[in-house]
């Protein structure tokens, strides 16, 4: 019994020290870490828009975007630039423009529908980075339902926010009375749509 204990211990052991070599721990992981990697990287370089790919899809959207119920009012193709504190982009720039500055192309489009009885209004902005950050809800906000809030004016706005490649796109409802969440969905559904149908190189 002692001689196979001790066996056992020395076979047993000698599979630990051989288990525990920098081979047998490294080797494989490390090989899979890097394709996963490098095929990440090729991805998303591959799907990083310019900013002239952002200003045709703009130009699709301003031309095709179509929500039910609803008529687009105001777009801001064409120029547009906007100043703004430094501070407010992290000391980024002072213009929101590709360059950060007066002469750059700018990073921001939008387009304004509204209902017949223009009681309702959905905006939705279109905005440029330089980051891919992938295709995504990134947030859903609903201020109501908060006890300690107005509720009557947490109930006139809904926003979500998603992203295409390097865009972030948000939807946002206001309206004089409660807004009707279904209405917000219903937008972003149709901006998602429109996505899918693009041919842009």
């Amino acid at each position: 019994m002692r001689g196979r204990m001790g066996f056992s211990i020395i076979l047993t052991s000698a599979f630990l020290v051989a288990g525990c070599t920098d081979d047998a721990v490294t080797s494989n992981p490390k090989s899979e870490n890097k394709k996963v990697t490098v095929s990440n990287q090729k991805t998303d370089e591959n799907q990083i828009m310019n900013h002239d790919q952002f200003e045709q899809l703009f130009s699709h959207m301003n031309e095709h975007l179509k929500i039910d119920q609803f008529q687009l009012k105001a777009s801001t193709r064409g120029s547009d630039f906007t100043i703004i504190d430094k501070e407010l982009s992290f000391g980024k720039r002072k213009w929101l423009t590709v360059d950060g500055t007066s002469d750059g192309a700018s990073t921001q489009e939008s387009l304004y529908f509204e209902d017949k009885k223009q009681t309702t209004q959905l905006s939705v902005h279109f905005a440029y980075t330089d980051h891919y950050i992938g295709e995504d809800m990134i947030q859903y906000s609903s201020s109501s339902g908060y006890d300690k809030m107005n509720q009557k004016l947490a109930n006139q706005s809904d926003l979500i926010l998603i992203s295409y490649r390097n865009l972030v796109i948000s939807v946002q409802q206001n309206k004089l009375s409660k807004v009707d969440p279904k209405t917000t969905k219903l937008a972003v559904e149709q901006v998602i749509k429109e996505l899918g149908q693009l041919n842009i190189h």
